[in-house]
């Protein structure tokens, strides 16, 4: 079993937050989506399904610190997927996480399981294009005419290192909240534990070996990357810059939305990406000093975007400080 019953549940057009004791039913939704409350990744594909209205099963990891994400019965959904099959395993550290430019990490979330497409999908953006896809017939958030705009949008978002501003700080101010600073000292020792823990317990499945190996290369590399004032910096001025293309961008828009009037699968990735730097401390990227008023003004309505209020602000779990500008 890959996630305790207890945590598992039902969400629908109805109820769209988990509750356990009212979220299960007869049936068992195609879709299966195993995540984390905190995971930027999980926040995507969630508020793409609330878009789209979208039922599925949640299946809900504990908090990240009890590394369920780690174990061989989840590592193995995750090797069936086809990035996983087709990609080389992540070994570097950049602090972001898209699988095109990093490789695919074995045992982080989220990971879909689309039964009815008799596919597994182990990226958030390969399964946030994947939903948008398959279900255009409910909401088009991937316009055939806008399409190429869109990606290359996403792809913006997928280079902002968020991965690295969680575990490092700003080596001028640290602003991310308390909760995440005490959390840090002695994660990499944890980390190194548990996956060795998990690799003495699968001796003759090479596969998951080498999964496993790769992970401990990135982390190795991780924990002397965000340690490192010059890396860190350039991972900050990087997500700055790329705050000023998204200002750029709206700059040109004839609507309230990146691309006008219509809303769409790069509203959503950059409304979760804000939603993240907002949490860890950089509004001021978009501030009263910052001379980027349309982004302020484009946080300010997307934030009442019920799919971003569902899969990211009142998820539980999800970081308990309600950003704001």
């Amino acid at each position: 079993m890959i996630v305790a019953p207890g945590r598992a549940s039902i969400i629908t057009k109805q109820a769209r937050l988990p509750e356990i004791e009212s979220g299960m039913a007869d049936t068992t939704p195609p879709l299966q989506l195993f995540h984390f409350g905190f995971s930027i990744c999980s926040q995507k594909v969630r508020a793409v399904l609330d878009e789209l209205g979208l039922e599925f099963g949640s299946n809900h990891f504990a908090g990240p610190t009890e590394y369920e994400s780690y174990t061989p019965e989840y590592v193995r959904l995750r090797l069936a997927s086809e990035v996983a099959q087709q990609a080389r395993f992540v070994s570097s550290y950049s602090g972001r996480s898209s699988v095109e430019s990093e490789g695919c990490d074995p045992v982080v979330g989220p990971t879909l399981v689309d039964t009815a497409n008799a596919s597994v999908i182990a990226d958030s953006k390969l399964i946030c294009l994947h939903l948008a896809r398959t279900h255009r017939d409910a909401v088009d958030l991937l316009p055939s005419d806008l399409e190429a705009d869109i990606l290359a949008q996403i792809d913006h978002v997928d280079r902002t290192p968020h991965v690295a501003m969680l575990y490092g700080a700003n080596p001028d101010h640290d602003t991310r909240p308390e909760e995440i600073r005490a959390r840090m000292p002695g994660i990499y020792q944890k980390k190194y534990e548990k996956i060795l823990g998990f690799m003495a317990q699968v001796p003759d499945e090479p596969d998951l070996i080498a999964a496993y190996e790769a992970k401990l290369a990135k982390e190795r590399v991780a924990e002397k990357f965000v340690v490192d004032a010059k890396a860190m910096s350039a991972a900050i001025a990087l997500s700055e810059e790329l705050v000023q293309g998204l200002e750029d961008a709206l700059a040109q828009s004839s609507g309230p939305w990146i691309f006008g009037e219509p809303f769409t699968l790069a509203d959503l990735f950059w409304g979760v990406s804000l939603i993240r730097l907002a949490y860890l401390g950089n509004a001021g990227f978009w501030g009263d000093g910052a001379n980027r008023g349309q982004v302020r003004a484009y946080y300010e309505r997307i934030i009442q975007r019920p799919s971003l209020i569902h899969g990211v602000l009142t998820w539980p779990g999800s970081g308990r400080r309600m950003p704001t500008s």
